[in-house]
């Protein structure tokens, strides 16, 4: 049967060949044109005029305050089709891919946005990436505005930082242009005290620790567009750098708890990590009658240089140093074409195909007081070439139901060279069906189905080494991606102009899920552990409290996780490490238009995170946390905010428990790192030109 599946999505996807030489043939039309009819079912339309009590300065600020929508940026995934968020412009996704959705948003100025569609199904195959509600940003032609930002961030330690912001939208030669610059840096610290207990409870060791961090970025995007050879051509670019540094300092004390007096030992771990990126992308759309034709090619590198140097003393006498150094230089270019159906039929298919090579050079180096110490895969080059062929479609049973669904078929060969070189090839097919049927005007239920094939993590293929933690973890040449069975049904009720409610609930059952587990050579790495279930629900509440704060709403989010994995380890069913079981954010705004004055809040509930290595659980968990803002308008064409982030006094916990050899070993003691981070502030003016 899988056999028959193939064949009949190779023969749909062929199409795509046959149909692509008559494209000269055709006039172009509007790109518009392939949501028509699913505005036509739309009942959401915000003019430009209703943000204005916000005072927006870009469309990411008009977004943010759509009535009961929620915002997803997509990911970053390699290749581009599975990466799209929930907003269009114009009707179509962005292009570029690392400055993300997001960027795209602040790049333009709320003055040069007509109006925003939110559309519930029938959205039009391949557009939305599978996304059952979508806000579609229109924006006025021909016109030139800017804007700016200058923000002032102030750790806890009282040093300031500056950043600018700057985006500017206009008509160059033809060319619909727009380019932005975010240039600055951003302070950072914090405190902890850390315990170390043997496996009686007895303290053996006592620190504390004081951490500065700071970070410094340079990023700039552009973006030109025109009417090209039947069609709309589109050339995108960004180039960045960004410096983060850390050091980290503790006094140590044997076998009692930090005091005034002189500390037994000192250890210090100085971090610092330099990364740069440049992405060039090329995109074609033109509509010839029913039909448009996507092609778009996008090329990204990225360079990242890491270094860690860790430095021990006892009674002033230097006891330990090691340092790790770790680069690694990633690219990837992509090529993608797709064919799809626009007209006014129920039934519109699309056929594409995208093909993507990715690679990752690294090489990593560890010495420890001296002598360097042998890592296993330290050295390796890995490079994925993939191909998928896809046919997917959105039918419009009626006004109510929309079915959406396809079929891709994936093809990669993932080489590993270095000591441990391996290469494989895999083929997977990934169906999906969805269904978005409107109960009424405001009540939406949406059910998805879908295979999901996971993307591997190219680091996990190589050694590294966490001098922080003193431990090392060995390269993993033999690693397949996880593969998911996935079943979501959701709610969407928008029960008044501001308030509404979406429930989601989801259930997965994947297989060659990603661990910590002994690796054939006998070291501990990344490897497929077998199969998990993953199950739970999100939910997201818009409720006006008029009745209390005039024009104020208050927003709640909060999700439940669980999962289950046998562990083989220890012989029992555990959770899946990286999963948070639960999370709370609550959210209060309330705008006094009269007075331009808008102030919130915002709170987080408690977390927590569990990480199982080979002889190791950690845990990292976090308090209630808050922060608090103030903001203004009352000074014509500039926007002032006031944020104050941790303003509670964040509390963070990090644990840490060791077994002897195994989690099935001797239980050795444990490690708790108790974090405190003070309020920090930052002051923002906005402006437009």
């Amino acid at each position: 049967m899988t056999h028959k599946i193939s064949k009949i999505c190779l023969a749909v996807t062929a199409s795509l060949f046959i149909f692509m030489p008559l494209s000269s043939s055709f006039a172009a039309q509007e790109t518009e044109k392939n949501i028509s009819s699913a505005q036509a079912q739309n009942n959401s339309d915000y003019p430009a005029d209703f943000f204005d009590q916000y005072q927006p300065q870009n469309a990411y600020d008009m977004i943010e305050r759509l009535p009961g929508f929620s915002f997803d940026r997509g990911n970053n995934a390699r290749g581009f089709g599975g990466n799209a968020g929930n907003v269009l412009i114009d009707g179509a996704r962005p292009t570029s891919k690392s400055g993300g959705l997001e960027g795209a948003l602040k790049r333009i100025p709320a003055d040069q946005v007509e109006r925003i569609l939110i559309i519930r199904g029938g959205v039009g195959a391949g557009i939305a990436a599978g996304q059952s509600v979508v806000a579609n940003i229109i924006r006025r032609k021909n016109m030139t505005s800017g804007t700016w930002a200058l923000k002032f961030r102030r750790s806890a330690d009282g040093r300031v930082l500056p950043n600018l912001e700057a985006a500017i939208s206009t008509v160059i030669g033809g060319w619909d242009s727009s380019f932005d610059i975010d240039i600055g840096a951003a302070p950072g610290s914090r405190t902890a005290f850390i315990e170390r207990r043997d496996a009686n409870g007895v303290l053996t060791k006592g620190s504390f620790e004081s951490s500065e961090n700071r970070g410094f970025f340079a990023f700039s995007n552009g973006q030109i567009a025109k009417d090209f050879n039947n069609g709309k051509l589109t050339l995108n670019g960004r180039i960045g750098h960004n410096t983060w540094a850390d050091e980290t300092q503790r006094n140590t004390y044997n076998n009692r708890l930090p005091d005034n007096s002189a500390p037994d030992g000192a250890w210090s771990n100085d971090v610092e990590n330099v990364f740069e990126t440049v992405e060039i992308g090329i995109d074609w759309v033109a509509q010839f009658d029913d039909w448009k034709w996507h092609s778009l090619a996008l090329m990204q590198i990225e360079d990242e240089a890491f270094i860690s140097d860790l430095k021990e003393s006892e009674n002033n006498v230097a006891s330990g140093d090691s340092v790790y150094v770790q680069d690694g230089l990633k690219k990837e270019f992509i090529v993608r074409n797709t064919f799809g159906y626009t007209g006014t039929s129920a039934f519109k298919p699309e056929y594409g195909i995208e093909i993507a090579n990715n690679s990752l050079a690294t090489k990593r180096e560890y010495s420890k007081d001296g002598s360097v110490v042998s890592l296993d895969n330290a050295n390796i080059t890995v490079e994925e070439l993939r191909a998928e062929l896809f046919a997917s479609f959105v039918y419009s049973y009626s006004a109510a139901l929309s079915i959406e669904g396809g079929l891709t078929a994936e093809f990669s060969q993932i080489k590993v060279s270095g000591v441990n070189s391996n290469k494989q090839s895999l083929s997977f097919l990934k169906p999906r069906l969805s269904a978005n049927y409107k109960l009424t005007p405001s009540l939406n239920l949406t059910v998805d189905a879908q295979h999901v094939v996971g993307q591997l993590n190219f680091n996990d293929f190589a050694a590294s080494v966490s001098a922080e933690d003193d431990r090392s973890v060995s390269g993993n040449s033999d690693l397949v991606p996880y593969k998911s069975n996935e079943l979501i049904a959701g709610l969407d009720w928008s029960f008044s102009e501001k308030g509404s409610i979406k429930f989601s609930a989801f259930h997965y059952w994947r297989d060659d899920i990603l661990e910590e587990i002994i690796l054939p050579s006998g070291g501990q790495g990344t490897g497929n552990a077998g199969k998990a279930k993953v199950w739970g629900f999100d939910t997201k509440i818009n409720i006006p409290v008029d009745a209390i704060l005039d024009n104020a709403l208050l927003e709640i989010n909060y999700e439940y996780i669980g999962s289950s994995f046998d562990d083989v380890i220890i012989g029992r069913s555990r959770h899946i490490s990286g999963y948070e079981p639960s999370s709370l954010v609550v959210k209060l705004r309330q705008d006094v238009t009269a007075y331009k004055f808008s102030w919130g809040i915002q709170y987080y509930g408690d977390f927590t995170n569990d990480r199982y290595l080979v002889n190791e659980i950690g845990r990292y968990e976090g308090n209630k946390r808050s922060m608090a803002f103030i903001e203004t308008s009352y000074f014509s064409g500039y926007k002032i905010q006031l944020e104050m982030s941790n303003a509670t006094v964040s509390k963070y916990t990090r644990s840490r428990q060791f077994f002897n050899e195994t989690r099935n070993g001797a239980y050795l003691g444990t490690e708790v790192s108790a974090r405190r981070h003070e309020p920090e502030y930052k002051l923002s003016i906005w402006g437009s030109f």
